[in-house]
């Protein structure tokens, strides 16, 4: 057990001045995707730094590299176990032998209905109590010599940019389609098109090139490429998505020796961190939508052929995940019950969607507060059991 003494969940801040006083400050180091401090995910990781040192009374101070700078994806996880960073962002779906779960839970994740913003926060819901309650991919992070401060985030829903205009599977079939996972390539060929393998970072030039014909990337991905240029035709879907990206926040050995009230101030802004990832992402989709009519290109919504036939390559990789022992029996059902559950408590904290994709940035706004949607997710979700001193 670390020393000092806690405090409760969301307790008053002179009981967290209380039990920081007597401890000395410390600083760690936080590696984030985002390129920048200023970019629309790099301002969201602020919200999360800035949390953890005012609730510390700035004892606890964060200092981020920006765009994997230390190490890049697949050797994040080992970064942060080995100490050259504390935190770090990875995507854990680049490596489903290594983080099989994880993997897994986003295929699952492609089940869950999309919509700009309500489909973003009910799809991070899902994955955030998938996440918390699943003992073998909580284990997996421990054998790894790491400890997760998010298990899983669901990071984006997945949509296709294309060099020409695409709703249909007729129309996919065919195409070069860069992707990134394993569950996203085995759908494209289910499609008939070909998946290639590449950073999403040369999806620009390779469109450019005529090397590939579109991009398969959430928005935030499409922000940082700048695909919309060469690639102005964007497709989505709403009722059967592509396979979510799994992602992570995880903290390397130094967090067990900390204080507890440190953990705890860490442990509890994760929800901030959480809730920053999932609105990081309407934010992009937002710009997209207006990046999009920058250059007079067109947003469909896959029609309903293409969505039933992906319902069914899901079903499929679903089973196929909870034969090879990655999902637990009825993963399907789950879903589906957390789905009901958390569209019900998003509407109930007062978001709605207020219009479809097109109209995004005319009814979104990047200064909404999801304070409320972070805190309802760590008390009912499970991750309180997780909190350091429970």
């Amino acid at each position: 057990m670390p020393g000092g003494e806690g405090f409760a969940w969301d307790a008053p801040q002179e009981e967290v001045d209380a039990a920081v006083a007597d401890h000395e400050p410390v600083t760690l180091t936080l590696q984030a995707g985002g390129p920048t401090e200023d970019s629309i995910s790099g301002r969201r990781t602020m919200d999360f730094i800035n949390e953890v040192e005012e609730r510390s009374g700035g004892k606890i101070t964060i200092e981020p590299t920006w765009g994997m700078a230390i190490s890049g994806y697949p050797e994040a996880v080992d970064a942060t176990s080995d100490g050259r960073v504390d935190i770090s962002y990875d995507l854990v779906s680049y490596q489903p032998q290594r983080f099989p779960e994880a993997s897994a839970i986003g295929v699952a994740l492609g089940t869950v209905p999309y919509s700009p913003m309500v489909g973003e926060m009910v799809a991070n819901s899902v994955a955030t109590e998938m996440g918390w309650n699943d003992q073998a991919l909580l284990d997996r992070y421990e054998e790894e010599g790491v400890t997760p401060l998010t298990p899983i985030l669901g990071n984006g829903v997945y949509s296709l940019n294309c060099n020409s205009e695409i709703n249909t599977a007729e129309e996919l079939k065919g195409k070069q389609v860069r992707a990134g996972s394993a569950g996203q390539n085995a759908a494209l060929t289910d499609f008939g098109a070909v998946p290639v393998s590449m950073e999403f970072t040369e999806a620009y030039e390779a469109l450019q090139r005529n090397t590939i014909d579109c991009d398969l990337s959430p928005m935030s991905a499409k922000e940082i490429s700048g695909v919309y240029q060469a690639a102005s035709h964007l497709a989505y879907s709403t009722e059967a998505n592509w396979p979510r990206f799994s992602g992570t926040y995880v903290i390397g050995p130094k967090y067990e020796q900390l204080p507890l009230a440190y953990q705890q101030i860490l442990f509890d802004a994760a929800a901030t961190m959480t809730a920053g990832s999932a609105q990081s992402y309407v934010d992009s989709n937002s710009q997209h939508v207006e990046d999009i009519a920058s250059v007079d290109g067109t947003i469909e919504e896959f029609d309903d052929e293409f969505q039933e036939q992906m319902a069914q390559i899901l079903d499929g990789q679903i089973t196929a995940e909870i034969e090879a022992g990655n999902l637990p029996e009825g993963t399907i059902e789950q879903v589906d019950e957390l789905t009901e559950k958390w569209t019900q408590r998003v509407a109930d904290l007062g978001f709605e969607d207020g219009g479809d994709m097109e109209e995004l940035p005319e009814w979104y706004s990047t200064d909404d507060d999801w304070s409320a949607w972070a805190k309802d997710l760590w008390e009912n979700t499970g991750a309180l059991d997780h909190r350091p001193g429970a």
